[in-house]
């Protein structure tokens, strides 16, 4: 019970330790943090093998800020602290400061703005958030953003060093300064909640607390006044909306559940009706994002009582506008599979073959599974069970195989 107590308190704690200690002693000193939280994590795994204890994040808390000052006694060779942090007593005071709840937005707010550094590409800003504020590692960023640990690893160490080079972290208050950054701060933070949503973690592919945390982290932006903006209030909503959702997403076995078979009445309506206000103040703007528009689809799912009620003219106009002002194969994909609900299977297949020239389709299971479907609702049993095989050989997890494997044997 320890071990996985520990890693998801780690997942959801490490962000804040990490911004809270960079904050105070100084980006030079990132390294630092990260070992202190690190060391926290460990020492968390070795003390509560037999008994966690009743209130595990005070726990962290007292660890990480012990290990902190242990750490900076021994280590001087990035300079001398300020005056105010110099002796035993104002550091330990210092350091309470700084891990006080009252100081949680404005350290993590001044770390993700600092991420996104001019110096920096967009996905070296997405990636640093994703580490340092969401304490994904590498490899779990690596599936996110479907590229090779290498490539984030560069990142990391590209964006690590221009961190380190701050003399503090930004506090941006000019909203000049936030629009610029604000982007990859949102993009980080969609991806955090689609790893947990639907990842490729082959052990993992369905994690809650990612979610939750995401959603977090949206809540916090919305709390300040700097970063509240109609396309954090559009996220937010398309957060709530697929968070409803949850609980019906797979079976008691961890298998997947199709839309068209999910219990709507186990869908979370606070969650929804929480999206619809959020979907209504990102209305506010002058400015139409991918996030207002994929928040319309989510809530055009998350209102409707059944599949056949779905209001699919509407999500289909959605999409057609979405792929124009982000296009991609996995909007093309959910475009074609609304096509074939109002227009009929032939011309939804159309579609979907039009994509079949992107290399990323020929490895991504939902792609031969919408394939497979359209089979099935055309009466081609044959074609849709060699699109099934294809998706069971490219599944990322138990889950997606079994759920495919499920319904190939009831063909």
């Amino acid at each position: 019970m320890a071990r996985p107590i520990a890693a998801d308190l780690f997942r959801r704690e490490s962000g804040r330790l990490v911004a809270a200690l960079v904050r105070l002693l100084g980006p030079a000193r990132l390294s630092l943090a990260e070992d202190v939280v690190q060391d926290a994590l460990v020492s968390a795994l070795e003390a509560w093998r037999f008994d966690v204890p009743e209130d595990p994040r005070a726990w962290i808390l007292k660890t990480a800020k012990n290990r902190a000052i242990d750490a900076i006694r021994r280590d001087r060779r990035l300079g001398p602290l300020p005056p105010e942090l110099e002796s035993s007593e104002k550091l330990s005071t210092s350091m309470d400061h700084a891990l006080s709840d009252a100081e949680d937005a404005g350290n993590q707010l001044a770390m993700m703005l600092s991420c996104c550094h001019e110096n920096l590409s967009s996905d070296t800003h997405v990636t640093l958030i994703l580490r340092f504020l969401c304490g994904l590692g590498p490899r779990e960023i690596a599936r996110a953003y479907l590229v090779e640990t290498d490539t984030i690893d560069r990142r990391l160490h590209r964006g690590r060093r221009e961190l380190q080079s701050l003399g503090r972290l930004h506090d941006v208050r000019a909203s000049s300064e936030v629009r610029a950054r604000l982007p990859s701060v949102l993009e980080a933070l969609y991806l955090l909640f689609n790893e947990g949503y639907q990842g490729s973690d082959a052990d993992n592919p369905f994690c809650t607390a990612m979610c939750s945390e995401a959603l977090r982290l949206t809540d916090l932006l919305l709390g300040s006044v700097v970063t509240s903006s109609p396309e954090v209030h559009a996220l937010a909503a398309l957060f709530c909306f697929d968070a409803a959702r949850l609980a019906t997403r797979t079976d008691a076995l961890g298998v997947f559940v199709p839309l068209r078979m999910q219990d709507r009445t186990l869908w979370d309506g606070t969650l929804i009706a929480r999206g619809i206000v959020h979907l209504g103040q990102s209305a506010s703007g002058a400015d139409l994002t991918r996030w207002h528009l994929e928040a319309g689809i989510a809530c055009e799912h998350a209102i409707a009582p059944s599949l056949t009620e779905t209001n699919w003219p509407r999500i289909l106009k959605l999409y057609d506008e979405l792929l124009a002002l982000a296009p991609g194969p996995v909007v093309g994909l959910n475009r074609a599979l609304a096509t074939a609900e109002i227009h009929g299977p032939a011309a939804g297949r159309e579609a979907l073959l039009a994509l079949e020239g992107d290399r990323r389709m020929t490895s991504y299971p939902f792609y031969w599974g919408a394939l497979a479907e359209i089979a099935r609702r055309e009466g081609n049993a044959r074609e849709a069970a060699r699109f099934y095989g294809k998706a069971i050989s490219v599944s990322r997890s138990r889950a997606e195989r079994t759920a495919y494997e499920r319904t190939l044997r009831s063909l």
